[in-house]
C-alpha cells in the first residue's frame, strides 16, 4: 500500500528492452530496507518490484500489460519519475491509501485550469 504522496524523484539511467517486459535501473538513493530485493515501490504511481540494486540506483521490471496501459511505456534514459516506497505498518499515513495497481484506462476529455488548481475530467472507453 502507499499513500500517494511523492517521496522522491529518480531519473531513468537504463531501459533493457525484453520480448516480454522493460527493465529499468533508475538513479535514486532509496535507503537500504526500501531497496531490498522484493520490495515494492511506486514508479509515477504504479507499483513495481525491485529485482537489483545498489547504494546508488535499483532495477525494477514491468510487464507487456503494464508498459501497454500506463505511462510506463514511454520511459527513456534520462525521464524523471516520481518514486514512493512502500509503506510499512506503523509508518504515518499523511495522505490516503492507494494500492499502486492499475484498475482500468481512460482518456482525458478535459482540462480547466482554475486558479491555482487543474481540474480534469476523464472518460472511460465502452
Amino acid at each position: 500500500m502507499f499513500t500517494g504522496l511523492v517521496r522522491g524523484v529518480g531519473t531513468v539511467e537504463r531501459v533493457i528492452p525484453g520480448a516480454q517486459r522493460r527493465t529499468f535501473v533508475i538513479a535514486y538513493a532509496l535507503s537500504e530496507g526500501d531497496r531490498s530485493l522484493g520490495a515494492s515501490v511506486a514508479i509515477s504511481g504504479v507499483c513495481l518490484t525491485v529485482v537489483a540494486s545498489t547504494a546508488r540506483d535499483f532495477t525494477v521490471e514491468a510487464a507487456f500489460e503494464t508498459l501497454a496501459v500506463t505511462t510506463l511505456g514511454d520511459l527513456r534514459p534520462g525521464s524523471r519519475v516520481h518514486l514512493e516506497p512502500a509503506l510499512r505498518l506503523g509508518d504515518a499515513l499523511g495522505g490516503h491509501l492507494v494500492a499502486g495497481h492499475v484498475d482500468g484506462l481512460a482518456r482525458v476529455r478535459s482540462r480547466v485550469v482554475r486558479g491555482d488548481a487543474l481540474e480534469v475530467w476523464f472518460e472511460r472507453p465502452g
